[in-house]
């Protein structure tokens, strides 16, 4: 016994096989096709995003490293100078005007936040004096060179090109520079999904410090140079870095793309918007990116939610002069404009397959009916004939195929039939 019966009004009729034959593959192989085509390119168009965004972090960890790579080649060609070397000999006493003025047009040159010097023993000597500071600041006393400097020359007196990146205490910043205080204290802002926390106020500084030393003819360390940039609040930094990562015209759709630091999980300096002219300074990040890059170390890339809106994003974590994670590197744009996007792709793909659903089944149907139409015909003809109808006939058929074939033959039986049937009565 057949363990599967079809249904009775499949299993009684050759038309509604035909049709069940026809429409089946696209009632059933035709919407499976379309959701493994919308899966298929939901995930690749997500791949997209993310080499996308992959590519976008590359670039701007590049500049980042050019930077720290600058301000360390600067303080350090400014320590190897002739001119300052020549301000610091012995024969011409150091006058610290003299001193202050070449370091403050070193400052400006390089775009450095603060440019001191110090003995080889950590007295302060001269430091650069920004223009448009106040009389107060600019004859402020500079104390002995903070303990965070310390470590910047290596035992045999020789210092890398390149920067290292800090964070400093207050005390220690003002100590380099107390003009850069005010853009210290960053109050934090509750954000949705951050870790909690019981802080009010972010006061640390974030720099990139170099320190190098001023030699004699002789090889003989007789000052350093100490040259730093600060981060916090640091809005041409961050915009420069969203210039070159998405320049006008590199995000289609409308998407708008952005840059942040963080110090430990707070914004620091971005250009993400908490409102339409307020930057997210103050902000924090969501504990699943916190826990996944200033946690494990890893390199976030995917979907983040961004202060107020879901970005296409990617974290890498900043370490500072002893390899310890202290922040966070951010580059994404905005996943709506992309998001209407890839379901107007959707809605488009689905219509196609709709309409070549229709037109496939109006094919298939007109088909089917050129063979069970003639079927049909043929079983009508018998069923008249059984009734007593003996002129019933099939007709001319326009299918020329075997079906077309048999309705002829069956038409000639009936008449061989009629024939027969009328000469009994004469034979009888």
């Amino acid at each position: 016994m057949n363990p599967w019966r079809a249904p009775r009004w499949l299993a009684g009729s050759v038309r509604n096989k035909l049709l069940a034959m026809a429409l089946l593959p696209l009632l059933v192989a035709f919407p499976m096709l379309v959701l493994a085509l919308a899966l298929w390119g939901n995930v690749a168009y997500d791949r997209l995003l993310i080499t996308k965004v992959r590519s976008d972090l590359a670039v701007a960890h590049g500049y980042f490293e050019q930077v720290l790579s600058e301000v360390g080649s600067g303080t350090q060609g400014v320590a190897g100078s002739q001119a300052l070397y020549t301000a610091l000999r012995p024969a011409n006493p150091t006058e610290r005007r003299e001193v202050g003025e070449q370091l403050a047009l070193a400052r400006e040159r390089l775009g450095l936040d603060f440019l001191l010097l110090y003995t080889p023993q950590g007295q302060p000597l001269a430091r650069a004096v920004p223009s448009g500071l106040s009389q107060a600041d600019a004859s402020a006393p500079i104390p002995l060179m903070p303990s965070a400097l310390g470590g910047a020359v290596s035992e045999n007196g020789r210092a890398a090109a390149r920067a290292r990146l800090l964070v400093l205490e207050p005390d220690a910043l003002d100590a380099l520079a107390p003009h850069l205080s005010p853009r210290l204290r960053i109050p934090l802002v509750a954000t949705r999904n951050a870790a909690p926390d019981t802080r009010e106020t972010e006061h640390r500084a974030m720099v990139m410090l170099a320190t190098h030393p001023v030699r004699d003819a002789a090889g003989q360390t007789i000052a350093l140079l100490a040259g730093g940039l600060l981060l916090n609040q640091n809005l041409d930094f961050i915009d420069h870095i969203n210039r070159i990562v998405y320049p006008e015209g590199s995000l289609p759709f409308g998407s708008q793309g952005t840059a942040t630091l963080f110090m430990d999980d707070v914004r620091i300096t971005t250009n993400v918007r908490l409102f339409q002219d307020q930057r997210a300074i103050g902000t924090r990040v969501s504990q699943t990116v916190r826990d996944a890059v200033l946690g494990r170390g890893q390199t976030w890339l995917d979907r983040a939610f961004v202060v107020n809106d879901w970005y296409v994003s990617a974290y890498e974590p900043l370490l500072d002069a002893h390899d310890q994670r202290i922040g966070m590197l951010y580059v994404g744009y905005l996943e709506a404009p992309f998001r209407l996007v890839r379901y107007a792709m959707l809605g488009v793909m689905g219509l196609i397959f709709l309409g070549v659903m229709a037109l496939s089944a109006w094919f298939s149907l007109r088909w089917a009916r050129s063979i069970f139409q003639p079927v049909q015909r043929m079983n009508r003809t018998m069923q008249l004939v059984e009734e007593g109808q003996s002129a019933a006939r099939v007709g001319e058929i326009a299918a020329r195929d075997e079906l077309g074939a048999l309705a002829g033959h069956l038409d000639e039986l009936l008449d061989v039939i009629d024939e027969k049937t009328a000469a009994l009565p004469r034979w009888g």
